[in-house]
């Protein structure tokens, strides 16, 4: 393989570094910049792999690394001075998605029955990244060597990927825009043999106008899957049920009464969640996850339905989901001072984030609940996503709205008693600090990183 000269323009992002790091790993000289610092656990990889990041922007940093390809992350923007350069220079430029199905999925590692790569791609609006990261570890626990790319660190294998040798790659799908010259969603470029719909909620309010203009995203996406592959697609998901019916992929089901796969008496614990699943009516028994909440388990049941379908056994499928540590910033405890749990959790939108918060009620059922939400997403700014995200946060016993200043719409309706809005991380800490008491269970929420509260927060417990 002829090494070439990498150069990632907006590189902190968790897709971008990650796929940094899969082609540094393949003998690729890499280098990225970003607007501003990056933060572990993605600054750790990349430093790790002595990847170059510059920072800010300037047309220097390409005049200085000269790439043979430049990957522009789909938040990438005209204006920005790097992509003027690129394109007043005429350098050749290319989207992650397009980057990834070449050195990824058609000219990964070899695989050691000599046949082409078979991707599994993981979508849905909600869960994405937890079921990914779940299904990648059941195929390495299996021993079945997977290529994994995920958008999240999976804490099993301390790592957003893995370049494995086998014939499967587990992979992330995205239904966000591919780049500012590509408005289709990133998941059509990875030409899935097993094709997962964990579920469709109206999301990404800057790109898809309507529930309608998603559900067609995510069929062109099932169109895209083989004779000879799968659809699994979660019965429960209404949306995800009109997508099944305008596609004649094969197709498995899962959810608690309809389809192949169902779950039956599902028990929370602050220890995890156990389940019972059948398969076409047969028992395969309890299943036990440390996991937390109702969504994980139908994230658990995507993946053994596909860890069924190519065959892996039920008893090594129970050791796997019971042996997985889950996602970083997924439900992730941080730790405890003075008899107040911290967690840290990836949020932004109020139907996964609503979730997450009925999953932590019972899983520390009678302790009071504290959200501190980030409205960091463009789309959880947005006008429309203001009572959603305030029906979301009263699952919570109290709850805390950060950085509302570029809109006024909080101002303008009934908060509710329990919640708070704070214009800066200092004034949040200060209430923080008066109002939290021992047994409460404070829960960080946000898409980005939230001023740095998850190291400044310690200071007023």
């Amino acid at each position: 393989m002829k090494s070439k000269k990498y150069y990632f323009l907006g590189i902190g992002g968790i897709a971008m570094g990650t796929l940094a790091g899969m082609l540094k790993d393949k003998g690729h000289v890499v280098a990225g910049s970003d607007k501003s610092e990056i933060y572990p656990p993605m600054s750790d990889m990349l430093k790790q792999r002595k990847i170059k990041v510059f920072s800010p922007y300037n047309k220097f940093h390409l005049k200085q690394f000269k790439p043979d390809i430049v990957v522009v992350g789909n938040t990438i923007k005209r204006g920005n001075p790097e992509l003027e350069y690129i394109i007043s220079n005429g350098l050749v430029y290319r989207s992650l998605p397009d980057v990834l199905k070449e050195e990824i999925i058609e000219n990964g590692p070899s695989t050691s029955l000599g046949v082409n790569k078979l991707p599994i791609v993981i979508t849905g609006t909600h869960g994405k990244t937890t079921t990914t990261a779940l299904i990648g570890w059941i195929l390495e626990y299996a021993g079945l060597d997977p290529i994994i790319f995920c958008g999240g660190f999976i804490r099993n294998i301390n790592s957003s990927f893995k370049l494995g040798n086998g014939k499967y790659v587990v992979i992330e799908g995205d239904e966000y825009t591919t780049a500012f010259w590509d408005k289709n969603p990133k998941f059509l470029h990875y030409r899935p043999y097993i094709g997962i719909v964990n579920n469709i909620d109206h999301d990404h309010l800057d790109v898809y106008k309507n529930i309608s203009e998603t559900k067609l995203a995510f069929t062109r996406f099932a169109n895209l899957i083989p004779n000879s592959g799968l659809l699994i697609i979660n019965a429960e998901n209404k949306h995800a049920i009109d997508v099944s019916d305008e596609t004649s992929a094969n197709k498995k089901y899962y959810g608690s009464k309809h389809g192949d796969l169902n779950v039956k008496n599902i028990s929370f614990g602050q220890d995890g969640t156990s389940f019972d699943v059948f398969h076409m009516k047969h028992s395969l028994g309890r299943f036990h996850m440390k996991l937390i909440g109702k969504f994980n388990v139908y994230n658990a049941l995507a993946a053994i339905s596909t860890a069924i379908y190519i065959k892996i056994p039920i008893s090594k499928i129970k050791e796997a989901i019971a042996s997985f540590e889950g996602v970083s910033r997924r439900a992730e405890i941080l730790g405890e001072k003075n008899g107040k749990t911290v967690i840290n959790d990836f949020a932004h939108h109020p139907t996964a984030s609503r979730e997450t918060l009925k999953g932590l009620r019972r899983t520390f059922h009678g302790k009071r609940l504290i959200a501190l939400f980030e409205l960091a997403s463009s789309s959880s700014r947005m006008s429309i996503m203001v009572k959603p995200i305030i029906n979301a946060l009263k699952t919570a016993d109290l709850a805390f709205i950060y950085n509302p200043e570029n809109y006024k719409s909080f101002t303008k309706v009934k908060l509710g008693l329990n919640i708070r809005v704070s214009q800066t991380i200092e004034q949040l800490l200060f209430h923080l600090k008066h109002q939290s008491r021992p047994g409460d269970v404070i829960v960080i929420m946000s898409s980005k990183g939230f001023g740095g509260l998850k190291d400044k927060i310690w200071e007023v417990l």
